[in-house]
């Protein structure tokens, strides 16, 4: 009893136990800091591949072929009325749309660029697609969805005015620290989205 007494008071090496702990948080503060900005920085170069992306589906051949030969033509719509509502989405992943076809060289030019090379690298400016901008983009993580903007009119194909919307998605997020020790492809990034107005789907 003595013995555990005389231990209970012996407050030799406290010091060295409450440094350890204190330099463990300092370690783990400084990591998630890390690791806090680095997804940070693939975010906002996510962001700026799909804002890049959207650019270009926007001024290139469609990738739903169907937006080539649509009119909005019916019997309850006439030539120069509103075109009536539609939204076509194309999943790179499946390599399909919502209707029609696909058209899988004008989905490589947003992903991979004017330049036409189908690889991921350093080019101009002029010539960047998403992957050329944030490399962690794959074929299989984009989308494009084209939707009525309400300014399109019944009837003039080559004005169809839609809404252009460029979707990166189901990308793993890299860590820093975490990845050296076998934690890889926990988590994504979230979806990110960029919408433009395109107003000539062929002018590039």
């Amino acid at each position: 009893m003595k013995l555990f007494r005389s231990f209970r008071k012996n407050d030799d090496g406290a010091v060295t136990v409450e440094t350890s702990f204190l330099i463990l948080s300092l370690i783990i503060l400084t990591g998630g800091a890390i690791e806090a900005g680095y997804a940070l920085f693939q975010w906002n170069g996510a962001q700026t591949a799909a804002r890049t992306g959207a650019r270009i589906a926007a001024t290139s051949d469609p990738v739903a072929t169907q937006m080539n030969t649509m009119t909005g033509l019916s019997n309850s719509v006439a030539v120069g009325d509103p075109m009536p509502y539609y939204r076509l989405e194309c999943d790179n992943k499946n390599k399909t749309c919502d209707a029609g076809g696909y058209d899988a060289t004008a989905m490589s030019r947003i992903v991979f660029g004017p330049d036409g090379d189908n690889r991921c690298g350093a080019t101009t400016r002029a010539r960047r697609g998403m992957c050329d901008i944030f490399s962690e983009t794959k074929r299989a993580n984009v989308s494009v969805a084209y939707q009525n903007s309400g300014l399109g009119k019944a009837g003039y194909q080559t004005d169809p005015a839609p809404l252009v919307t460029v979707t990166l998605k189901d990308v793993p997020l890299k860590f820093v620290f975490l990845d050296l020790v076998g934690f890889s492809n926990i988590a994504t990034l979230p979806p990110v989205q960029a919408t433009v107005m395109g107003e000539d789907l062929k002018n590039g």
